[in-house]
């Protein structure tokens, strides 16, 4: 018999009034994702609540004695948002549709209307403010992470490493996050191909950092998408991209590196590409300084001196690299 037989007949599905059943420790009352028909009231125990986030269980709250859960899938008849599970054995009262939908014809139909209104927007709210939990817990050890590299970082399998256990450590001193929230943090980052929990011949545990830049700029991407933005690098035309990655080539070989960073002569520049098609990188030099990717300056005998930041082509090129990584929809 299914999960949904089972509860059906504990339930009393068909049952216009409400019916008080007892579940044992452990049993489940309801999974996320599944489709509920009733909602529940506690009169003795305690149920906890789960939700599934990248593969990980995590406790979202614990309904105890008088507490409701399963209200929100009964009004709008909308999947389960996270899994119920007894802790002890409980007993609840169980309303099923026929007995909520029997009380809800003693009130007038605006009101019935909106109570299910007021469920879809809770239960948007929730969705939204479960991704921004997620992303503010990723942000936060990210950023504790690249803090903790450069004073406590080392080298294992040929990447940046940090202590695991250290880790944890940190993170609930620093961040308040808890052991199984690291995990799942991690494990989001894992996924990405930009963290990797590597284990010695001792057994000690390592965080392995496959890119401390690309991990820099995921923060950066998570902090842009909370505000519904974007990277302005993504707006940079190709062409544009083109000619900057030639200025960083050209330079290599002909280029000056001071503290307001390469200074590389246009007509050196110019002499120096196959491509000759003077109006297009003209173009593309003023759309570039337009962008404050590259400053133009007067110099001797007509020309002019081009100077950029050879790292802002780096991070143009690891952005692109990494982004589908980044809107990856993690299941």
């Amino acid at each position: 018999m299914s999960l949904s037989q089972s509860n059906e007949l504990k339930t009393g599905l068909r049952n216009e009034q409400p019916v008080v059943n007892t579940f044992k420790a452990g049993e489940i009352v309801f999974k996320e994702g599944t489709i509920g028909k009733e909602l529940f009231i506690v009169l003795e125990g305690s149920i906890g609540i789960y939700k599934n986030s990248s593969g990980n269980e995590v406790e979202l709250a614990r309904i105890e004695k008088g507490g409701i859960l399963g209200e929100k899938s009964l009004i709008d008849n909308s999947p389960r948002s996270a899994t119920a599970k007894c802790l002890e054995l409980s007993r609840l009262i169980v309303i099923n549709e026929a007995a909520f939908e029997n009380a809800l014809k003693s009130i007038p139909v605006w009101i019935a209307s909106i109570i299910r209104i007021i469920s879809r927007r809770l239960r948007d709210a929730d969705k939204r403010l479960d991704q921004s939990i997620l992303r503010d817990k990723v942000r936060g050890i990210i950023s504790l992470m690249l803090l903790l590299l450069p004073e406590s970082g080392y080298e294992f399998s040929s990447q940046s490493a940090l202590d695991f256990d250290s880790l944890i450590i940190e993170a609930f001193f620093v961040c308040r996050i808890k052991k199984n929230e690291l995990l799942n943090v991690l494990s989001n980052l894992e996924k990405r191909s930009m963290v990797s929990i590597a284990e010695d011949a001792g057994h000690k545990k390592h965080v392995c950092v496959s890119d401390p830049e690309a991990l820099h700029i995921y923060g950066e991407y998570l902090k842009l998408k909370g505000q519904n933005k974007k990277f302005r690098e993504m707006n940079i035309p190709d062409e544009a991209v083109a000619v900057l990655s030639n200025l960083v080539y050209v330079s290599q070989k002909s280029g000056i590196e001071t503290k307001d960073g390469t200074i590389l002569m246009k007509s050196v520049f110019v002499n120096d590409l196959e491509n000759r098609n003077c109006d297009n990188l003209e173009k593309s030099l003023i759309d570039l300084k337009r962008r404050n990717l590259l400053d133009i300056m007067p110099a001797e005998n007509n020309d002019d001196m081009l100077i950029f930041d050879k790292a802002v082509l780096r991070r143009i090129k690891k952005i692109k690299e990494w982004l589908p990584r980044f809107e990856e929809e993690l299941s």
